[in-house]
């Protein structure tokens, strides 16, 4: 441990402030404003790095990993993309795609299954399996990532349900021009991807397009993956204050996990598949409506999404695997729609406003089958077919917060902040959620604090064996009416120095204390009740970042995470193991821009203490007793890539690249789920055109 602080206080960074378009920066008299507009002329586009956190004026932060940090790392999905943020890890089964069940994981969170830990949002609507709370990444193409915002703690000013949020941020033409871009790569195991996309920003009119295909034939038998996708994200400037933008994606993946080096087990004398496939079509469609005036700016945005995720089990020798009727499918029916508006507003020197509202709407269906449309023993009373119509839910949940500051950034300064947020669910009871945040620094040293009320609420799959066809139930509804949502007590302590464009330093302690867990009714009887009224559970952390620019064209970044967990469930017996919360988790990365043309970008990712397992929501409140079986060795990955960025006038040919890239460039034996061994080494080369 003495060793892993010894190498991230030796580490520094550069960060420039980058404000989201959730928060305002720091009010300012118009004389102030003028003068800041030319200083950001010269100095250009704010930078971020995935691992040094963004302030916010209410006590918090979050971190951003942009589009060209994503390019760095060669990902091929959507998990892979957050490998470099401290705290958060992700769990797979083959070299590109993801799998039903939790798959992502922020700060010990993400592990609960049935329903959502972590919320999934794109363009700042929901976009997850919104039944059993699966991140479902394959419904979610790299190339259509203009950045990604994460989340680590809860912030009701900034979400809603969940302890922790990540927000994709769509690509869309930012410049005046037009450019037309090409992309390819290929790599080991018959990895092959391309995109083709174009944009134009002329007068009041912009469009992003874009088509991407990506497959492979995965390292293990049963573990290939593909998807495609198709793109637009069309833009009108109304006037000089208004505008409105309208975003269309369709996406089709198919992931295999292959079978685990154990052997499955069975359930109702059913033997249930090593080898699944899961097929993910999603249609995502938001539409918004901008304003920015001198002392407020915000949005009214309406959005759809209709996806339909496929749990199936891959046909071997002829048969499914299971054999016979065994064979089964299901498919999950995911409708979600709504509109979320907010205003920012900053009608007095040094102080901010937020105000908005979400309102969500699903509706959600699942039908299991047989392959053979054979009855199997055991399931059903023994027909071929069930069903599972779930309640439409509805979400409204007004917010609100403000924050002062008081002093200037140059000198001494204070900036206190409370924000509140109301829930009313249409089935489950309503709750708030409220927080409070205190900045106070001197120059560039800040000193933060936070406290928040993370709500939880579950999918309706904790009703689920209600509302089968055949649920002997007749009134399911009186059994969950007083079901509450889990609740958990954030409290954040952090200190930041910054050297403005040369480093900065950063420590941040967390502590959660959640109760009120809830269970799914899956099977047997029904429950007496559905939180437990005993149970409690508690993380304590520290997170260490820091990034160092030591010369102009490189850049060091580092990040270290300590979690001790502990969980008692109503059978009162105390666990300090919880699932995928890694006692230590440290990331690092450099950056080197050299010989005018080439760069050469390093990651690193180190795991240590994991245990993988699933925290089951079915048929209790106690906590699964963690032994060494469920252990995972340390992992520790190192990836490099290796690019050369040209131009050529005559095609018209604009800051084009060629790459090589290696993944887990010491070819280490590692799994994230027990029996499920990744890839070793792995090579890719790929070349982008960009045409302007």
């Amino acid at each position: 441990m003495k060793k892993a602080v010894a190498m991230i206080t030796a580490v520094l960074f550069s960060s420039l402030f980058m404000t989201p378009s959730g928060w305002a920066a720091e009010p300012q008299k118009k004389e102030e404003k003028k003068a800041a507009l030319e200083e950001i002329t010269v100095v250009g586009a704010p930078y971020s790095n995935p691992i040094t956190p963004v302030d916010t004026p209410y006590g918090t932060q979050y971190n951003l990993v942009t589009e060209d940090q994503i390019k760095q790392q060669n990902a091929y999905d959507f998990q892979s993309a957050l490998r470099d943020v401290p705290g958060v890890m992700y769990q797979s089964k083959n070299l590109m795609g993801s799998q039903t069940s939790h798959s992502l994981y922020i700060r010990g969170r993400g592990a609960s299954h049935p329903s959502p830990d972590i919320t999934i949002e794109y363009d700042g609507v929901p976009r997850y399996g919104a039944l059993f709370g699966q991140v479902l990444g394959d419904g979610i193409a790299v190339p259509t990532i203009g950045g990604i915002e994460v989340f680590k703690s809860p912030q009701p000013s900034q979400f809603g349900s969940g302890y922790a949020m990540v927000n994709v941020l769509p690509k869309y033409m930012k410049e005046e021009g037009q450019e037309v871009v090409l992309d390819s790569s290929a790599g080991s195991y018959g990895t092959f991807s391309e995109g083709l996309s174009g944009g134009l920003k002329k007068g009041p009119f912009d469009a992003y397009v874009s088509q991407n295909w990506a497959s492979t034939d995965g390292h293990v038998d049963h573990s290939r993956a593909q998807q495609q996708g198709y793109y637009a994200n069309l833009g009108y400037q109304l006037n000089r204050l208004w505008n409105v933008r309208l975003l269309a994606n369709h996406v089709e993946s198919q992931t295999l996990a292959p079978r685990p080096e154990v052997t499955p087990t069975s359930t109702n004398g059913v033997s249930w598949p090593g080898a699944e496939r899961y097929d993910t079509k999603t249609d995502f469609t938001t539409l918004t409506l901008n304003h920015q005036y001198e002392t407020f700016s915000g949005y009214l945005k309406a959005y759809l999404v209709d996806t339909d995720f496929d749990l199936l089990q891959e046909l071997t020798n002829g048969q499914r695997y299971g054999g016979g009727t065994g064979g089964l499918w299901s498919r999950q029916e995911i409708r979600q729609n709504g509109i979320r508006a907010r205003e920012d507003l900053q009608l007095w020197s040094g102080g901010q406003i937020l105000a908005g509202v979400d309102l969500d709407r699903t509706a959600l269906k699942n039908t299991q089958r047989t392959y053979s449309g054979q009855a199997v023993s055991g399931i059903n009373g023994g027909k071929a077919e069930r069903v599972w119509d779930f309640p439409d839910t509805t979400v409204f949940s007004p917010y609100m917060a403000l924050n002062q500051k008081f002093g200037r950034t140059d000198g001494f300064h204070i900036v206190p902040s409370a924000g509140f947020r109301y829930y009313h669910h249409n089935e489950f009871q309503d709750v708030s959620s409220p927080q409070a945040g205190l900045v106070a620094g001197y120059k560039q040293t800040d000193l933060h604090l936070n406290y928040a009320r993370g709500v939880n609420y579950p999918s309706p799959i904790v009703v689920m064996n209600m509302v089968l066809n055949s649920s002997p139930v007749s009134n399911p509804s009186q059994y969950w009416k007083e079901l509450k949502p889990e609740v958990v007590d954030h409290y954040e302590l952090g200190l930041t120095h910054s050297w403005p464009e040369t480093a900065k330093l950063g420590a941040t302690a967390f502590y959660d204390k959640g109760k009120d867990r809830f269970q799914a009714y899956m099977y047997g009887s029904i429950p007496s009740q559905f939180n437990d009224p005993i149970g409690q559970y508690e993380i304590r952390g520290l997170e260490l970042t820091g990034s160092l620019t030591p010369l102009k064209d490189i850049e060091l970044t580092a990040g270290a995470t300590w979690m001790a967990a502990k969980a008692k469930g109503s059978d009162g017996i105390e666990r300090d193991r919880m699932p995928y919360t890694p006692d230590f988790q440290f990331q690092a990365g450099a950056n080197w821009k050299f010989w005018e043309r080439y760069r050469l970008f390093l990651d690193m990712q180190h795991l240590k203490n994991v245990y993988a397992a699933t925290n089951s929501r079915t048929g209790t409140f106690t906590y699964a007793d963690l032994s060494d079986m469920y252990k995972l060795d340390d992992i520790t990955l190192v990836n490099a890539r290796l690019s050369y960025r040209f131009d050529y006038r005559p095609l018209g040919l604009k800051d084009s690249e060629v790459s090589l890239a290696l993944n887990n460039l010491f070819d280490r034996r590692y799994e994230y789920a027990k029996g499920y061994r990744m890839p070793g080494i792995t090579f890719f080369a790929g070349v982008s055109f960009k045409f302007l």
